[in-house]
């Protein structure tokens, strides 16, 4: 659905934390079914009310909110909570410096301190060893801004980060945001998403004074300068699974109909953030990551947006193309641009359609991207798509579930749940599986060939992202004597009876709390 506003109402940064999804967009979290009945349960609010008899584990808003903070430039974060809570954070040092190196950006180390609550901060609070930890950052270090994540127990116990903040903040260089990702509060994962951002537009998203000069003509000149290039700059808002490749692409393909892209704001600099209200549009990639984002900046510097589509595949590219040119009147020159790369992209695409032709797939990912990504196997490669999981449904994609023409396609909508999912890809027997690299272990033990739904160094989005696409599933079914190894003498943890059983008996309805 495209939109280039929202009727949603965002001026809540008055408030120390968002408001959770469950009441700001209504998300289904838990579900097992066909497409057809999952939109008419969502319009009718039913989708939002299911749950699980059993579950795994589905993620934590305080690891999606770290990832979107640490990316910025010279910035140390500051994790208020129990050890346990950085258990994943040694990759995602790896994960900060390798995207940052492909773009071209400082290689700097993922700088972050722990306030390690134990027992006795349960009953006695940890505001104390958070102060010291705020002033150890700023001597030791000296950045640009201090992040501070709060786990679930400061936030059961009632720590008071945001008084610590008013209270340092002056005496600093550094900026202070906190950010408020207590798990508890959301069973969307998601909403960490909402979290980081709702701290960065409080305390980082803050336009500098501009120098004028004493000359009265230099200041027109310089303005309408600046006003010519703003009417002309796009902002594309990057995702944390999108590569440099991701990036680079879909900049060339805007740039090709004369604008000027600009992308952010992971990886930025405080400075590119102080700028990011001097543009004509916002343009998301995905409405899951930055809708909450984007609402908020239209509202405070009047810049439209755009919220339509993830660019994968031949039809969402050329859909998300066209809705950025249609803002600026600039159809025939996107027409021109859409014919040369189809063209060129679906010459090149016919062998390995040849290849896959028939052959069965699987998706599980983000809404939007499995989405994007099973109508490009399925419409434009011609592979029979069997399923697809999702880790939540909202209506922002309703439009694209509808376009896949297949209302008994079997849908599951779960965050993790990896043995909930093996039963499903039991049943239904992809010959290939794409989806998020943490199941592809557990995939690849029940024998089918698999490829990752993303990944860092490799190119997704835009024409040039379909081609690679393309030729990773083409490689993955040219030999798959690794997968059958593996599936030979590698026992899954799962008992016969898990498999016979339907896994629709697992959800039930539940409170929407």
């Amino acid at each position: 659905m495209s939109r280039y506003s929202q009727e949603l109402t965002y001026g809540l940064t008055d408030q120390i934390a968002p408001p959770v999804r469950e009441t700001r967009i209504g998300v289904c979290a838990a579900y097992c079914g066909e497409c057809g009945d999952l939109i008419r349960d969502v319009q009718s609010g039913c989708a939002q009310l299911q749950g699980r008899k059993f579950a795994q584990s589905g993620g934590c808003q305080l690891m999606l909110a770290v990832g979107i903070v640490s990316s910025l430039t010279n910035v140390v974060v500051i994790v208020h909570s129990p050890l346990g809570c950085c258990s994943g954070f040694v990759g995602m040092g790896g994960v900060r410096k390798t995207t940052r190196s492909s773009r071209g950006k400082s290689s700097e180390d993922f700088i972050w301190i722990h306030t390690n609550l134990d027992e006795l901060d349960v009953v006695n609070g940890g505001e104390k060893k958070l102060r010291e930890a705020i002033l150890y950052a700023e001597k030791e270090y000296h950045p640009d801004a201090i992040v501070i994540a709060n786990g679930c127990v400061p936030g059961i116990i009632g720590d008071d980060i945001d008084s610590i903040v008013t209270e340092l903040d002056p005496r600093l260089s550094a900026k202070l945001v906190p950010i408020h990702c207590e798990g508890f509060k959301s069973r969307y994962v998601a909403s960490g998403y909402d979290s980081a951002y709702h701290g960065v537009l409080r305390h980082l998203v803050d336009p500098k004074v501009k120098e004028r000069s004493a000359i009265p003509e230099e200041n027109e000149q310089r303005d309408a300068l600046e006003k010519w290039k703003i009417s002309r700059t796009v902002n594309i808002f990057n995702v944390g699974s999108n590569s440099n490749g991701d990036e680079v692409e879909l900049s060339r393909i805007v740039a090709a109909l004369g604008l000027t892209p600009r992308v952010l704001p992971l990886n930025a600099t405080l400075d590119d953030l102080a700028h990011i209200g001097e543009a004509a549009l916002n343009v998301s990639i995905c409405a899951t990551h930055d809708d909450y984002l984007l609402g908020h900046l239209q509202e405070r510097f009047g810049t439209p947006y755009i919220i339509d589509t993830l660019p994968i595949g031949i039809r969402s590219t050329n859909r998300w193309l066209r809705e950025i040119a249609k803002y600026f009147h600039l159809e025939e020159e996107a027409e021109r641009v859409i014919k040369l790369e189809n063209d060129a992209l679906n010459k090149a695409l016919e062998p390995y359609r040849e290849t896959l032709k028939g052959k069965k797939v699987y998706v599980g990912g983000g809404e939007t991207r499995i989405l994007t990504t099973a109508a490009f196997f399925k419409d434009d490669l011609g592979m029979e798509l069997v399923g697809i999981k999702a880790h939540n449904v909202d209506r922002f994609v309703e439009e694209i579930v509808e376009e896949l023409h297949d209302p008994k396609l079997h849908i599951t909508v779960a965050a993790g749940q990896p043995a909930e999912e093996l039963a499903v890809i039991n049943v239904l027997k992809p010959d290939l599986y794409v989806g998020h690299q943490g199941a592809n272990g557990w995939v690849t033990r029940l024998g089918v060939p698999n490829i990752p739904l993303f990944g860092m160094a490799f190119n997704y989005m835009g024409y040039s992202g379909a081609f690679e696409l393309a030729r990773k599933a083409a490689k993955a079914l040219k030999n798959t004597n690794f997968v059958k190894n593996i599936s030979a003498n590698v026992e899954l943890p799962l008992t016969r009876e898990w498999f016979e059983r339907d896994t629709k008996l697992n959800i039930k309805e539940t409170e929407n709390i």
